[in-house]
Parts: structure tokens; C-alpha cells; sequence
């Protein structure tokens, strides 16, 4: 007997046999790729850790060492009384000082805020995530009582890569990311893909790790001309920045933009020449666009475009006894 010939679905009914796949693809795509990342990081105020660097007897004797002669070396940055002011804080162990510099008039417009910082200890400059999942900056720096707060890289929509915490490790993956890190010597640098494991930076003691990037500088403090990111990423854009001269010396750089007549933004490398001009060694680009912020005393400082937007981690300073 002939057999009987199978019959051929209609091209519309292909077309929509395709879609349906492809949603569902896009679905299962979605459940590993972000779903799954963010409740598994919804966790201890955001994230869950995985595991804290061994510290041994002898690294807690230099890093307390080290500890006594950044107090030494900027003695004459810090107060014996707290000193709050409209652009600045000061006491024992922490001095930040804003300043503004605005030139509405240049072309294209510019508006950027720079922080500069001195802590007596590391543990002066923690990073806190908010609780769940994103929240308003001042509402994040309020809970977390930060003397100076600004907007991080935005872990908990990144779902590989280095990434600790206020000594505690979250994630150990490679990435195709520049990685900067701060030591809990007080040191930070940064690292292009090629140039870390991420074992051999467990190994040395990581306080901080960021993954947005890209790096700014060379490794002689000049200005990079070419950077590890998309080419979107390299237009002028509302900016964020980590700025590192000495250990126990910082900047935070914030940089308004999209606001034409007020300030247009920076592109990634008038941005990285921007650190070069502070005198930075090392420096680093955070989330931007509409989450660059700074926060100051529970007061936002900048004027984020768009009214700004909630974010899910800030890198803040804070007094230590706060903790308690």
C-alpha cells in the first residue's frame, strides 16, 4: 500500500511554531541568566556570600601596621572633633571635601563633582547593597549611615565575574570585564582580562573588587585611548568614577550629563583624562547614565538626569562606629 504523505504545516503555522520557540528560548534564557542570578544574590541585604579570604596572624600584623602609618601620614587631613560642614566632613578617621566645578557656558556644557577623600582605615570604605533589590541612593546611604555615598557598578544585574564585598567573596568567575580592586592594605589597582585569575587575587587580600569598568589609566597614571567596553559606552554620558592616588587617599568623581545648557556629559576618554588631570594612579568607571550619583550628609549633591534612578549598591564612607 502507498504511504500516505504527511501533511506540511502552513507557512503561517511555521512562522508561529518560530516564535513560540524562540519565546521560549528567550524564557530559559531569562530563568539562568538573570532570574535565577538575582535570587540567588537577593540575600544578606542583597547578595549572598560564598566565602572569606583566609587572613592570617602575620597579614593582620601588617595590615594593622599599615593601618598606623596611613593615620601617621595624613594626620594633618583629619580631626580630633567631627567637623560636618555644607561641603565636607572630618573627624578621626575620615575627611571628604566636595567640590563643584561647573562650566555651563563651554562647549559642550560641563558640570562634574569630585570627592576627595582620606581614611584612617579600610574598613572606612565599605560598599552596601539595598536591601532586595534596588532602592533610591539617599534611602541606601541613610540605612547604611554614610558620611559620602556614590552610585556602584550595579553587582546585582551582573551575574558573573570577581566580585567581593567588605572582604566577604560572592562570585569567583572570570570575565571579559577590566577588573579594579582594593586591597585591604589600603592599595587599589586595576586589571585588564588578561592580566588577573581570580585565584591569585583571592590569594592577595581583596577588601573590594568592582566589575563594570572599563580601567582609565595606564599603569603609569596617563590616560588610556583605548578601553575594554562597547562602543556605546565611549559617547558623552552622565559618569561615575573611583579614583585612587595613595593608600588611605581616594576621589569619587560624578559627572552630570544629558542636560543640555547645564552639562552634556563626558566621553570615556576625556573621563579617564579628567583622573589623569587629579593626579590619580589608578582609576575606574562605574555605572553611569541616569544612576550617577553622589550623596553627601544624606543629601544628593549632583543632578542625575532624568531625576536619577534607583540603584542596587553604593561604595560609601563611614564612620566605623556606626557598625556597632
Amino acid at each position: 500500500m502507498p504511504q500516505k504523505k504527511r501533511k506540511r504545516l502552513p507557512w503561517w503555522g511555521l512562522a508561529i511554531l518560530d516564535l513560540l520557540l524562540t519565546g521560549l528560548l528567550l524564557c530559559i534564557f531569562a530563568l539562568f541568566h538573570h532570574v535565577l542570578p538575582q535570587m540567588r544574590l537577593k540575600a544578606q541585604g542583597g547578595i549572598a556570600p560564598i566565602a572569606s579570604p583566609a587572613v592570617t596572624q602575620k597579614a593582620d600584623e601588617e595590615y594593622n601596621e599599615e593601618s598606623r602609618s596611613i593615620r601617621e601620614r595624613f594626620a594633618a587631613k583629619f580631626s580630633e572633633e567631627i567637623i560636618v560642614s555644607e561641603n565636607g566632613y572630618k573627624s578621626p578617621d575620615i575627611s571628604v571635601a566636595v567640590t563643584e566645578h561647573s562650566f555651563p557656558d563651554a562647549s559642550p556644557a560641563l558640570t562634574y563633582y569630585v570627592a576627595d577623600i582620606y581614611v584612617a582605615q579600610v574598613e572606612n570604605f565599605q560598599t552596601c547593597f539595598s536591601e532586595g533589590s534596588a532602592a533610591a541612593p539617599e534611602k541606601i546611604a541613610k540605612e547604611n549611615a554614610a558620611v559620602l555615598a556614590m552610585n556602584g557598578d550595579y553587582c546585582l544585574n551582573q551575574r558573573s565575574g570577581l566580585l567581593v564585598r567588605n572582604g566577604l567573596v560572592y562570585m569567583t568567575e572570570q570575565t571579559s570585564c577590566d577588573l579594579c580592586v582594593l586591597y585591604r592594605d589600603g592599595t587599589m589597582a586595576t586589571y585588564s582580562p588578561e592580566e588577573y585569575k581570580a585565584e591569585e587575587i583571592l590569594e592577595k587580600e581583596p577588601y573590594q573588587t568592582w566589575k563594570f569598568g572599563p580601567a582609565l589609566l595606564e599603569k603609569d597614571g596617563s590616560p588610556k585611548t583605548e578601553f575594554n567596553t562597547g562602543s556605546a559606552l565611549l559617547n558623552a554620558h552622565p559618569r561615575s568614577g573611583i579614583g585612587y592616588f595613595e593608600p588611605g587617599h581616594y576621589c569619587f568623581v560624578v559627572v552630570d550629563g544629558r542636560q543640555g545648557g547645564y552639562s552634556d556629559g563626558l566621553d570615556m576618554a576625556a573621563f579617564a583624562e579628567l583622573f589623569a588631570k587629579l593626579g590619580c594612579v589608578s582609576a575606574y568607571n562605574l555605572d553611569g547614565g541616569a544612576s550617577s550619583v553622589m550623596v553627601l550628609g544624606g543629601e544628593t549633591v549632583n543632578a542625575p538626569c532624568n531625576g536619577g534612578r534607583y540603584v542596587s549598591d553604593m561604595l560609601i564612607i563611614k564612620e566605623l562606629e556606626a557598625l556597632k
